[in-house]
């Protein structure tokens, strides 16, 4: 290996350590960000009736349903889960509005991306 470095001149070499710290740079930034949000324990999940703000607490998965009750009596029930990958989420299961939207969102893992139920004027995401 001594060898094939001394062959190279001042620019492969500066090329070639410029390559491994970026390839060593990429794998910490991956390796760190694939373990799911259990590193990330600030997260909380925040959910809005219209203009108040009726529930905000820690994102933390268990057996536990949030009922809500949105305008005109209907409601939305979200629960904490962990997708395929570990990664902890919030997803509503069951409302009583016309389109469903809001259900078939599904499973919401990232910060901001919500879960939007119109008719209960309702919206439940998760922040940092």
């Amino acid at each position: 290996m001594k060898q094939i470095w001394d062959k190279l001149d001042r620019k492969q070499k500066n090329d070639l350590i410029i390559l491994l710290v970026l390839v060593i740079g990429c794998l910490l930034y991956f390796g760190l960000h694939s373990r799911g949000t259990d590193l990330r324990e600030t997260r909380n999940v925040v959910i809005r009736v219209g203009d108040e703000e009726v529930y905000n607490g820690p994102l933390s998965v268990s057996d536990k349903e949030l009922r809500i009750s949105g305008i005109q009596g209907g409601s939305n029930v979200f629960v904490m889960e962990k997708d395929e990958r570990g990664n902890a989420g919030l997803r509503c299961i069951e409302a009583d509005c016309p389109d469903l939207i809001c259900v078939h969102t599904g499973l919401v893992t990232l910060p901001d991306e919500p879960i939007v139920c119109l008719p209960h004027r309702v919206t439940a995401r998760i922040t940092e």
